[in-house]
């Protein structure tokens, strides 16, 4: 059982696809992000390290007092499923962004679903939306997150 458990998270791990700093930085400067003029190429590279820290397959669960899951983030830039997306697990969320909440997750260069919901939300909410980005790059020195040779 151990094998099976040890060769099941060694297949995850191969099949996940962690971009560097530089690639997503090239993505964000490539799409439609770049005109919520409010906010610099850095605050979107430095929300989603902190997200997942430039892991597509990242998900992680939401449990509420009672220990139970009740919502999940998905993706580069854990797009919570309560509000933004829906799937099997929980299909009863608001769906923002009329997406599965699986498109988020890639293995290979598109981050376009992931980025068309991010547009969304921030258009809806701004980047407060992402906690992590508000205790970790808002109102920060953060320009070293756009730096790519």
């Amino acid at each position: 059982m151990k094998i099976l458990v040890a060769l099941s998270f060694l297949l995850t791990v191969v099949s996940a696809e962690v971009f560097s700093r530089c690639q997503i930085v090239h993505a964000i400067k490539n799409s439609k992000l770049i005109d919520f003029t409010q906010y610099s190429v850095a605050d979107w590279v430095c929300m989603a390290s902190h997200e997942s820290s430039y892991n597509t397959l990242a998900v992680n669960y939401q449990r509420g007092s009672d220990g139970k899951i009740w919502s999940a983030d998905y993706g580069i830039f854990q797009i919570n499923s309560k509000w933004w997306c829906v799937d099997t697990m929980f299909p009863f969320g608001a769906n923002g962004c009329h997406v599965n909440c699986n498109s988020f997750l890639t293995n290979n260069a598109d981050l376009q679903p992931s980025i068309d919901c991010a547009a969304i939300i921030v258009q809806q909410q701004g980047m407060e939306a992402w906690t992590s980005w508000v205790n970790n790059c808002k109102g920060k020195w953060i320009a070293y997150y756009s730096w790519c040779v």
